[in-house]
C-alpha cells in the first residue's frame, strides 16, 4: 500500500504565536477560534521556540501551514488556503441551484457554485429572495467534481454545512479524495446505499491518515496477488517459489477483502484502518450572523526586486478599518507604507466588486476602497446592500470602482421590490392595489407584456435581486451622469 500521491493539505494541528499579543495557542483544523496552550510562556520569542518545537513533533508544520490555519480560525476555513501571492480560488466541488416560490406564483433562483465565501453565499440567497431564516427554499445540486457523491447527500442538507465539506474536499490531495472516496463507498455499503449526514462526510475528510490505497487491486485477484508479493499473507512465506503460480489469488483476495472490510473503487482497493474521526460537531459551520467586514483583502509585501527571506508574509485585513489596523497588517507583512504592500481582495458583501477592488488596488486606491467599505457598512446597517446590488446589475458592467462608490451615496432615492420576479408579477402587484370587481378572475390572466409597458412608464428595471424603481423616476444610468455628482460625493464623505 503506498501514498504516493502525496498530502500537501493542511496539518490536523499546530501550535502557533499569535502575531497581534503574542499567545501561544492550539489550532484545529475545521474549528474555529483557538485554544491558549498550557505552555504559553508569555513572551513572543520563547512561545515562538516551543510552538517550533511542537509543530515539528507534531509532523513538521511550515511557516505557511500555521499561518493559513491561523488564517481559518481566525476568518473562517474558506480562507485557509492564503499564502503569500494570489490566493488561490479553491477548486469547484458542488454547483447548485437556489430556489423558492415568490408571492405571485413565479420562482425565484440562482445558482451557487461551493466552495463559496460567506459573502457570496448570502448574495445568491439575496438572488433567490431568501431574507431570512425562516423563508423555505430548495437547493439542488446540479454538478459535482466527485460525480458519486450527491446521491448520498440529502435533500435537507444545510447550505453552509455543504459549503464547509466543499472546503474540505477542495483541501485534500488526490491520495486523500481516494481514501474518501473508499470511506464513503465503505458507509453505503453498511446502510445499503442510504443518504450519509454531512457532519459524517466531513469527518470522513478528517480521517484519512487512517487510510490505506493500493492502487495496483482492483479486484479480488489483483488484491490476493499485491497481498502475496508484498508478504501480507505469513501463511504463505514457507510455500516454495513453484507453487505460486497455481495459487488462487482470487480466493485470497477475497478473503482479505471480506476480512478487512475494505472496498474496491475506480482508484483501487481502499481499506480504513481506525475510527471515523469526531472532529466537526453538526451545526458548526452554520453562520449564524453575518460577517463583520464588508471587505476582506489578503495583505503581502510587494517585491520591486528579488524576494527575500520575507516572501511568505501575508495578513488578511477586514474593512472599514481604522488607521491602527492598517498600519498592524503592515507590520505583520514587514512593510512600512501601504506602497510596499499587495493587496487582494477575497470577500465583498457585493461580490460583484471583488474583482474591481483588486484592480482599484493594484493602482494605489487605497482610499477608495477604504471609503468604498465604510459606505457598503452604512448601506448594510440600513438594509440597502440588496437595493444596491441591483443598482450595480443594472449599470454599466465596465462601471469604475469610483462610480460603484458613487452610486452607494445615492443607493437611498432607490427601492427593490424583492417579492416580484417578472414584469407579469409586477402588474399584478400594481392591479392588485386597485379595488375592481373579479380581480381574482382577472389577474389569472397572463399580464406580461402589460407588466413591460408598466415598468417602462415607471422606470423600473428587472434584475436578479428584484424590481429596481425610483420613486422619483430617475435610471441608474442617469445617477452616473448626473452633472457634479463627483463634487457632491465628495462634499459627503
Amino acid at each position: 500500500m503506498n501514498k504516493d500521491r502525496e498530502n500537501n493539505s493542511l496539518p490536523q494541528k499546530c501550535y502557533a504565536v499569535l502575531s497581534f499579543d503574542g499567545r501561544l495557542v492550539t489550532i484545529t483544523q475545521g474549528t474555529t477560534g483557538f485554544f491558549r496552550s498550557p505552555l504559553d510562556q508569555g513572551d513572543r520569542s520563547r512561545n515562538r521556540a516551543i510552538a517550533d518545537k511542537e509543530n515539528k513533533e507534531l509532523g513538521g508544520v511550515t511557516p505557511e501551514q500555521e499561518n493559513a490555519m491561523i488564517t481559518g480560525a481566525i476568518f473562517g476555513w474558506e480562507f485557509a488556503g492564503m499564502t503569500a501571492g494570489s490566493p488561490a480560488k479553491p477548486d469547484r466541488i458542488f454547483e447548485l441551484e437556489i430556489s423558492r416560490p415568490c408571492s405571485f406564483g413565479a420562482n425565484t433562483s440562482a445558482t451557487l457554485t461551493l466552495p463559496a465565501t460567506p459573502y457570496e453565499i448570502l448574495d445568491a440567497l439575496d438572488k433567490a429572495r431568501v431574507i431570512d431564516e425562516r423563508v423555505i427554499y430548495s437547493m439542488e445540486i446540479t454538478s459535482c467534481k466527485l460525480d458519486y457523491l450527491p446521491q448520498f447527500l440529502s435533500p435537507s442538507t444545510n447550505l453552509y454545512e455543504l459549503n464547509h465539506l466543499a472546503q474540505r474536499l477542495a483541501a485534500l490531495s488526490e491520495w486523500e479524495l481516494d481514501c474518501f472516496e473508499g470511506m464513503v463507498m465503505m458507509d453505503t455499503v453498511h446502510t445499503d446505499y442510504a443518504p450519509i449526514a454531512v457532519e459524517r462526510l466531513i469527518n470522513m475528510t478528517h480521517s484519512t491518515a487512517d487510510c490505506q490505497v493500493v492502487y495496483e487491486a482492483h479486484d479480488n485477484e489483483s488484491l490476493g496477488k499485491f497481498y502475496e508479493e508484498n508478504g501480507f499473507v505469513p501463511e504463505l512465506e514457507t510455500l516454495p517459489e513453484k507453487v505460486f503460480p497455481w495459487l488462487d489469488y482470487g480466493k485470497i483476495g477475497k478473503e482479505m477483502h471480506d476480512g478487512e472490510g475494505g472496498v474496491f473503487t475506480p482508484s483501487g482497493y481502499v481499506v480504513q484502518n481506525g475510527e471515523i474521526a469526531q472532529t466537526y460537531q453538526s451545526g458548526d459551520a452554520i453562520l449564524t450572523e453575518k460577517p463583520d467586514y464588508t471587505v476582506l483583502l489578503h495583505v503581502t509585501k510587494r517585491f520591486f526586486e528579488a524576494p527575500g527571506d520575507d516572501q511568505q508574509l501575508s495578513a488578511v485585513m477586514e474593512f472599514p478599518a481604522s488607521e491602527t489596523a492598517l498600519q498592524m497588517a503592515m507590520s505583520e507583512v514587514d512593510a512600512i507604507v501601504p506602497e510596499e504592500c499587495g493587496f487582494i481582495a477575497v470577500d465583498c458583501i457585493v461580490p460583484r466588486l471583488t474583482e474591481k477592488i483588486t484592480d482599484a488596488l493594484e493602482y494605489g486606491n487605497l482610499d477608495t476602497v477604504r471609503d468604498l467599505s465604510a459606505q457598503l457598512q452604512r448601506l448594510n446597517d440600513e438594509g440597502g446592500i440588496p437595493a444596491y446590488k441591483a443598482m450595480l446589475e443594472s449599470a454599466p458592467k465596465d462601471i469604475a470602482l469610483e462610480d460603484a462608490l458613487d452610486l452607494a451615496y445615492q443607493a437611498g432615492e432607490f427601492r427593490l421590490l424583492r417579492e416580484i420576479a417578472s414584469p407579469e408579477d409586477y402588474a399584478k402587484a400594481e392591479l392588485a392595489k386597485c379595488t375592481i370587481p373579479l380581480k381574482a378572475e382577472l389577474l389569472s390572466q397572463n399580464f406580461y407584456r402589460y407588466g413591460e409597458k408598466l415598468m417602462e412608464r415607471n422606470k423600473a428595471v428587472s434584475t436578479d435581486y428584484g424590481i429596481l424603481f425610483s420613486p422619483s423616476g430617475q435610471t441608474v444610468e442617469q445617477c452616473l451622469v448626473r452633472p457634479g455628482r463627483h463634487m457632491e460625493m465628495g462634499g459627503q464623505a
